[in-house]
């Protein structure tokens, strides 16, 4: 997903500063019920991300942020049916203050997905998809870091058809990225 860039001999949250990652997790949906249920079928996700991030501003020393474009490719397993999932994010990341070797951040942004998903009352083959999550890095060298991460992750069409029930999913991200 998307991490904070931090170069440690050149200082940290260089404006213009570069980051590739690459990340595999595993997600699941869950269910909410009340005045907008989502669906009721349990949908397992196995997603495998490719950002590119860049720090647009320096805010101190030891934050900044940085804007991203994320790319998804999921294998999904909706009861016993091999499904995909494939979408574009723009992401906004906070990075907070540096901390050895780790820095912790948190990210949201809205993409869109298209999808054979089929649960009934899902909207269709294409949705939104609003999301936010927390993670950190940790810098195994000057340039490269290992990435945890969770992720809330939601995907409906905004009422754009009906029936519009949301999936709703919680995913888990390792990854590994490198400053360029």
């Amino acid at each position: 997903m998307f991490w904070a860039l931090q170069a440690y001999a050149g200082g940290l949250f260089k404006e213009g500063m570069t980051e590739w990652a690459f990340s595999v997790g595993y997600g699941r949906n869950f269910h909410l019920k009340g005045k907008h249920p989502n669906v009721n079928e349990d949908i397992k996700f196995v997603p495998f991300l490719v950002s590119w991030n860049k720090v647009f501003k320096e805010l101190t020393s030891d934050a900044g942020l940085e804007y991203a474009v994320e790319g998804i490719i999921s294998y999904a397993r909706q009861e016993s049916e091999d499904i995909y999932l494939a979408g574009l994010t723009p992401l906004l990341i906070y990075n907070f203050k540096n901390y050895e070797k780790l820095t912790p951040y948190v990210d949201a942004g809205v993409g869109v997905v298209v999808t054979n998903l089929y649960p009934k009352g899902f909207g269709g083959d294409w949705g939104f998809t609003p999301q936010v999550g927390v993670g950190f890095r940790y810098a195994v060298n000057d340039d490269q870091f290992i990435r945890f991460s969770y992720r809330y992750h939601h995907i409906s069409n905004a009422g754009f058809k009906v029936p519009n029930k949301s999936i709703d999913s919680n995913y888990f991200f390792i990854g590994y990225s490198f400053v360029r």
